[in-house]
């Protein structure tokens, strides 16, 4: 610490925060912090996040692309790692933080860095409310996550793979255009939404309206099904091997396939 002591002294410039929106006196402030011994950045970071959001309006899906957005900042300006990233979900954040938006600033904090075999365990246990947006545009590489009362999980995911080891709510996989996504066990409605690729297996039972406007990829529901299936479906593939509400008979296109006599038949 000393040696990064030493180096900051002599250009303060190698220190910058100017993306997280921050005063010429603050970031003088904040440099006097970063060189001492005792600075924690993942508190830090809570600290800036908690400012940040706060000035937001209510809560709208929306405002996820803002989060995920900052949240890629963040990462960049504290050259956070995957162990960092996993301590500020699982540790720092829960002790002074709640809110739905969350996981679109974890899902933008770890975006860039998360490679083809690595893995980011994230325990939803520690929250005593939801999380949205965990897995938004996730790209490569495993995100494990333990736990329930997540929503909007994978929205827009691109690539690699999210396990979720408990049941999520709703808009799981909504606008998904490629990678995988395994539910141990319940999703709540619209499964599936704007689905364009990708796989969603869902080992226990699916909400109601799956599959709505679907464009492609594959929806495996080892359980069973709620009404309105594939309303308004385009392309893609929906296999429910429990039972099921309604089909959208009017439906534009695609495949529903349900399991019968031992074999999956073509509704």
């Amino acid at each position: 610490m000393e040696a990064i002591r030493k180096l900051l002294e002599k250009n303060r410039d190698l220190v910058q925060f100017s993306s997280v929106d921050l005063g010429k006196k603050k970031r003088i402030q904040r440099y006097d912090q970063v060189i001492e011994d005792t600075f924690d950045k993942l508190e830090d970071i809570t600290t800036e996040y908690l400012a940040w959001v706060a000035k937001m309006p209510g809560w709208r899906l929306e405002a996820g692309e803002k989060v995920f957005i900052y949240g890629k900042k963040i990462a960049e300006e504290y050259g956070l790692n995957l162990n960092e990233v996993a301590r500020l979900f699982n540790e720092t954040l829960p002790k002074r933080l709640r809110g739905a938006l969350l996981g679109f600033l974890v899902s933008g904090t770890y975006n860039e860095i998360i490679r083809e075999d690595d893995s980011l365990l994230l325990d939803l246990s520690r929250y005593g409310g939801t999380v949205s947006g965990l897995g938004y545009r996730h790209p490569r590489g495993r995100l494990e996550i333990i736990g329930n009362r997540t929503y909007y999980l994978g929205v827009s995911m691109k690539g690699g793979e999210i396990l979720l080891r408990g049941s999520a709510g709703n808009h799981v996989g909504m606008s998904m255009e490629g990678g995988q996504i395994f539910i141990e066990g319940n999703t709540g409605n619209w499964t599936g939404q704007l689905m364009r690729g990708g796989v969603i297996r869902i080992k226990g039972d699916a909400g109601h309206i799956i599959g709505k406007k679907m464009m492609g990829g594959e929806i495996l529901i080892e359980g069973n099904g709620g009404w309105w299936v594939a309303d308004g479906m385009r392309r893609g593939i929906i296999r429910i091997k429990g039972l099921c509400g309604s089909v959208d008979e009017e439906r534009y296109g695609g495949e529903i396939f349900q399991w019968q006599g031992g074999q999956w038949k073509l509704v």
